[in-house]
């Protein structure tokens, strides 16, 4: 009996204990589903989290890009209104009218500049470099007085006038001086080309003078521009030529001289004309009563008649003097290819050439060098071929005389029994 209760109980024990166990494994898959539960959600959060954090910097990025973007926009408007502003700055006509007189009269800088810059100019002529030439423009101060004849005339102003015209000729006269006793040091010298491209002016160099006039008086009156840097293409027209005939004279080249000085005197006229010109456009001009009546133009042309007037003569004879000067340098170059052309298949080149015009006749003069001597029979064969060309197209031209100066060419080798003729490579080194 007893040991049947106790199995009973044991039986119960057993029944009673599987549902608890069943139970307990049931929470605890319950539980082990939760934490899976759990953790995904906050993998899931995690994940969320991170999108978000991304989401924010790109939006922060994409807001600082706008901020720098609208701050470059505004310093871009700010530097373009800043730039506006600062080209359409006015012109201040009472502080430019005293500086265009100061810059007028004489003064000690003024004396000192011109002086030293015609002594660099005078020694860049003689050594005929024309680094050293370009040189002494920087110095020079030549186009104050000049605007100050200018402004004088389109206002009326005859003291004005008189103190700029003063300061114009004093100028003019030391830098002539100067050049003057250079030549005079340096007689042995021979002219150089430098000196004497001063000396036969045609209409280009009157161009240069017009637009280093404009230029130069454009910044006098612009408060962006340097007038000491525009200054230069004014000094550009005047101090070399000046000084070339300084040179000249001393040298005894009369003509050449005066050629020089008629240059320089109408690069002179024609800078005052064109500052003239834009000082008048700009608004410079005080009208008097009898002014108003007629066109203001016609009033400043008026004014000018008298420069228009003295530089008619010269422009017609720069312009004859640059059509003379290229119709002689066609003439030349044919010359010289003639001359080529008839030694090409003898071995000699031409090296050098000197055209001088006598009374009778133009000699040229032509350097060969080669290995075959010419003759007399030759002389005249290129003297008959030059001269029917002349006929052809220079028929107002003088006779041609030739003289033929040769230098002769031995090719000298290790063998001395090979001989060679000279060839297009040995004809090339001889004409450098």
């Amino acid at each position: 009996m007893t040991l049947l209760m106790t199995q009973t109980s044991q039986h119960s024990h057993q029944i009673t204990k599987q549902p608890i166990n069943k139970r307990q494994k049931n929470e605890s898959s319950r539980d082990d589903d939760n934490q899976e539960n759990n953790s995904e959600d906050k993998s899931q959060s995690k994940d969320t989290d991170v999108e978000d954090s991304d989401a924010q910097k790109s939006q922060g990025e994409s807001d600082e890009d706008e901020v720098q973007e609208e701050k470059e926009a505004k310093l871009e408007s700010y530097k373009q209104f800043v730039a506006e502003q600062f080209s359409n700055q006015k012109v201040d006509y009472p502080e430019v009218r005293v500086r265009i007189e100061a810059n007028a009269l004489p003064s000690k800088m003024y004396f000192i500049m011109n002086i030293l810059s015609a002594i660099i100019a005078s020694y860049g002529l003689v050594t005929n470099s024309a680094a050293v030439v370009i040189g002494a423009m920087l110095v020079a101060m030549m186009l104050g007085p000049i605007t100050g004849i200018a402004l004088a005339i389109i206002d009326h102003r005859m003291p004005l006038l008189r103190k700029s015209l003063f300061t114009v000729i004093i100028g003019v006269s030391l830098v002539v001086l100067v050049g003057f006793i250079v030549g005079w040091l340096h007689k042995d010298q021979p002219l150089t080309a430098e000196i004497l491209s001063r000396t036969q002016p045609t209409s280009m160099d009157l161009m240069i003078a017009l637009a280093g006039g404009t230029a130069g008086a454009y910044a006098m009156v612009s408060p962006h521009l340097s007038v000491a840097v525009v200054g230069v293409a004014v000094a550009t027209a005047l101090v070399p030529p000046l000084a070339a005939s300084g040179i000249l004279l001393a040298n005894g080249e009369m003509q050449l001289g005066l050629g020089a000085l008629l240059l320089a005197a109408t690069n002179i006229l024609a800078i005052q004309f064109t500052n003239a010109l834009v000082l008048w456009v700009l608004g410079f001009r005080r009208l008097v009563d009898d002014d108003y009546k007629s066109n203001t133009y016609l009033t400043f042309f008026a004014a000018e008649c008298c420069d228009l007037v003295a530089t008619w003569r010269p422009r017609c004879y720069l312009t004859i003097n640059l059509q003379t000067n290229a119709k002689q340098q066609v003439f030349e170059s044919s010359v010289k290819e003639t001359i080529n052309n008839y030694f090409i298949d003898q071995g000699n080149v031409l090296t050098n050439t000197q055209f001088d015009t006598s009374e009778e006749n133009q000699v040229v003069r032509a350097i060969v060098r080669g290995e075959t001597l010419p003759s007399s029979y030759d002389v005249r064969q290129i003297e008959t071929l030059i001269t029917n060309d002349m006929a052809e197209n220079f028929p107002e031209y003088l006779p041609i005389k030739l003289q033929l100066r040769y230098l002769p060419v031995q090719v000298i080798e290790s063998n001395p029994t090979t001989q060679d003729k000279l060839d297009e490579t040995d004809a090339a080194i001889l004409t450098n």
